[in-house]
């Protein structure tokens, strides 16, 4: 395999940080995504392509990659955090008090 851009791990979280940091969430939401298919049990990944996505306000997304990083890091803090403001956003109050009784557990 030789080196390329597009199959280095590193060059996309890279890029996906920078992106993110310049609150360009839509094309940092891409590159997460790209980074996640190439590290699909990388919390960190998951974690940041959900916070791509509650910035663009796409709060049902943004959960099913924080949830994901969750299954991968059950005891993230900022994953639960921000899952519960996914959950405040979408107005699901029960699981929003779930999520902050499992944070309160920690």
């Amino acid at each position: 395999m030789t080196f390329h851009p597009t199959n280095n791990p590193v060059f996309w979280k890279t890029t996906a940080e920078s992106l993110f940091s310049e609150e360009r969430y839509e094309k940092a939401a891409e590159a997460y995504l790209r980074l996640t298919n190439l590290l699909p049990n990388d919390a960190d990944a998951w974690k940041g392509r959900g916070a791509a996505l509650f910035g663009l306000e796409r709060y049902g997304d943004a959960v099913s990659s924080f949830e994901r990083a969750l299954i991968l890091s059950p005891d993230d803090r900022t994953s639960l955090e921000k899952l519960a403001e996914c959950f405040d956003k979408l107005g699901a109050s029960e699981k929003k008090a779930a999520c902050l009784l499992r944070l309160s557990e920690l």
